[in-house]
């Protein structure tokens, strides 16, 4: 079965043991919460961890404007369409002090900068399986309140949601170097 936002959405809603959905469109409660918090579900565990298939390079020209004062260049974050909006810089390929602030990267380095970046991943059917699953289980986790109003499914899908992500780890540990996990600090309240 391929992956598709629907499938993601579909198995949230079995973790909760809610009824599917048709389509993101189809006017039931569970596919309007679908809709409205996929993309902040996607993007948070994108975020959380280097996952392989949202790994992106680019080469940043420096910008004409520089900071007003403790840095030499700055650099735009990449913020277009898939792939290159930036949810995470991972890398500045110098050695180099450098420092994020908003969506830009300030550093002493001359141009081109080159970075290694989370990208966003608008097409789900790019996702990697384990990626797949840990957006069904943040989403589960986003839409257990309003679907279920069970303290004890909450759990559940917050506890699912460490262990895909630990098993994504692992995984990700023997397909080259792992990456530290960066872990939400509700999740860390929950432990």
């Amino acid at each position: 079965m391929s992956i598709s936002t629907v499938s993601i959405c579909n198995r949230a809603l079995d973790l909760l043991g809610a009824d599917p959905i048709t389509s993101l469109e189809d006017g039931s409660k569970a596919a309007n919460l679908c809709q409205r918090n996929f993309e902040p579900s996607a993007d948070s565990v994108l975020r959380l961890y280097p996952w392989n298939a949202a790994l992106r390079r680019a080469r940043l020209p420096a910008l004409a404007e520089t900071p007003a004062w403790g840095y030499r260049y700055q650099y735009q974050l990449p913020q277009g369409p898939e792939p290159a909006f930036c949810l995470r810089l991972l890398e500045v390929d110098s050695d180099a002090d450098y420092r994020v602030e908003g969506r830009r990267i300030l550093c002493d380095s001359a141009a081109p900068l080159d970075i290694l970046y989370i990208g966003r991943i608008v097409d789900a059917a790019n996702y990697d399986p384990l990626l797949a699953e840990a957006v069904a289980a943040k989403l589960a986790v986003q839409l257990a309140g309003n679907l279920t109003e069970s303290a004890a499914r909450i759990e559940a899908a917050r506890d699912y949601l460490r262990a895909v992500l630990a098993e994504a780890k692992a995984t990700d540990a023997q397909e080259g170097s792992s990456g530290d996990l960066v872990v939400d600090a509700w999740l860390v309240a929950r432990s």
